[in-house]
């Protein structure tokens, strides 16, 4: 969590309007940041 706010400070949100916003939307991005990407091949996953 601590990167999320980091990052967002870093693309230029301020601090206090990161802390105003509703705690889910933060887990919503964070989620969306994290979320696995899918290969369509096995060997693609691996790198192949």
């Amino acid at each position: 969590m601590d990167k999320l706010i980091l990052s967002l400070m870093e693309d230029g949100k301020d601090i206090n309007e990161i802390l105003n916003m509703p705690f889910h939307f933060l887990m919503d991005i964070l989620r969306e940041k994290n979320k696995p990407k899918y290969e369509k091949s096995l060997i693609a996953a691996f790198g192949g």
